[in-house]
């Protein structure tokens, strides 16, 4: 019999992704998606997208298609346990039977949550969070899987919240980021339509687009990956260092527009399919639980010092993406290779007018925060199992110390 224990992932688990359609005009099938899903009534989880008219369209579309719909519009950036209590309320009371969630990862995150408090007769959403210990496969049997069906129309090209498995919520009490992994939490079907994507804001192509990036290239270097996504996180490093700077500066860009959404996905089904995140995502994740930023904005400034660190354990995966982003390495030394993928990715970032650091000045990030940051990564953030490079504690705090 062999011993397990000499593995430190003997054994490796991948994510069955629902359906997913990514196209042109495909948000107009959202009635057909809702009616296959049996769906009645739908609750419309969202931000509200105002100016765009995307949600009204939604409503519209799924009103003459039959569905009856309840819009909870209030969910914010980073969705706290309060807004997916209240959404479930909403629910509850109008008597729904599916989840339709219209814009980005914070709505599609609070409706995968509605449906995981719906499951489980109203518990509370941060009671269904998991940890590092114990093991989340261990934790997740406690909760009643989802039955309620979701269907996701996505307008964003980044967070991959659109099909991924677990909804990352806001504790607001221990303002903290827990995930949630209910059974069957991720959407029954995603919808990702690069005619409402190409609506984004500049600043949001540019936010989102690079936490696309974040899981092409932490789950590229994750010790937990598999053979399943190592060609599609290359792929998702290609595209986004060939179209984000194009699609950023010109949204009409319909290839630029197209290939984004693809990398986005592509980044979260990689993860699905091993790998999963590190310390970008788990640092970056109190970044933006403590100063109320973007979660893209949030990786991109702290991805250089952070992977630096990294760099001297997997010099050979560092040069690998270099190559995948385009770097001729060739007659270069690993490691000097593996420097080339810095380059890029600090020309990208330039490119894309995000600044690395000056977390004090730029988001108010005070010292007497570092070490609240590190104590929930370092003890219940996945991101800290999956980093290729071991470390303690007080190497996050110095870390981060570094970049205020």
């Amino acid at each position: 019999m062999i011993d397990k224990r000499i593995f430190e992932f003997p054994i490796t688990y991948s994510w069955v992704i629902g359906k997913i359609a990514i196209g042109w005009g495909v948000h107009e099938t959202v009635a057909d998606e809702c009616k296959a899903a049996n769906i009645k009534k739908a609750l419309i989880t969202t931000t509200g997208l105002r100016g765009t008219g995307i949600v009204d369209e939604i409503n519209q579309i799924l009103t003459r298609g039959g569905i009856e719909t309840v819009i909870f519009d209030k969910v914010t950036s980073n969705p706290k346990d309060y807004e997916v209590m209240e959404a479930y309320k909403v629910f509850k009371e109008a008597d729904c039977d599916g989840v339709v969630s219209v814009g980005g990862g914070s709505s599609h995150d609070c409706g995968k949550g509605v449906r995981a408090v719906a499951a489980n007769e109203g518990r509370y959403i941060c009671d269904m969070s998991v940890f590092l210990d114990p093991p989340w496969f261990e934790t997740i049997t406690k909760f009643r899987p989802i039955t309620v069906p979701q269907i996701s129309v996505n307008t964003t090209a980044g967070t991959g919240a659109e099909s991924s498995p677990g909804a990352p919520i806001i504790n607001s009490e221990v303002k903290a980021k827990q995930l949630v992994m209910v059974p069957g939490i991720g959407p029954t079907t995603a919808l990702i339509d690069p005619l409402l994507v190409r609506l984004m804001p500049q600043k949001y192509v540019a936010w989102t687009g690079f936490d696309a990036m974040a899981h092409g290239f932490e789950s590229y270097l994750s010790k937990g990956r598999s053979h399943y996504n190592f060609a599609m996180e290359l792929r998702v490093l290609k595209l986004v260092a060939e179209n984000l700077r194009e699609f950023t500066y010109n949204r009409m860009n319909h290839v630029a527009c197209e290939n984004m959404c693809w990398a986005a996905s592509m980044g979260t089904v990689s993860m699905g399919f091993g790998g999963g995140a590190g310390i970008v995502h788990g640092l970056g994740h109190g970044l933006s639980v403590l100063c109320d930023c973007h979660h893209g904005l949030a990786n991109a400034s702290v991805t250089i010092p952070l992977e630096r660190y990294n760099e001297p354990v997997c010099p050979d995966k560092f040069a690998e993406m270099a190559a995948a982003m385009g770097v001729d390495t060739k007659g270069m030394s690993k490691m000097q290779a593996a420097d080339k993928w810095f380059d890029e990715v600090e020309r990208l970032l330039s490119d894309l007018n995000i600044r690395t650091g000056h977390l004090n000045e730029r988001f108010g990030l005070q010292r007497k925060d570092l070490e609240h940051i590190v104590k929930w990564q370092y003890e219940n953030d996945f991101g800290r199992q999956g980093n290729p490079r071991d470390f303690v504690f007080e190497d996050c705090v110095k870390l981060l110390e570094d970049m205020l």
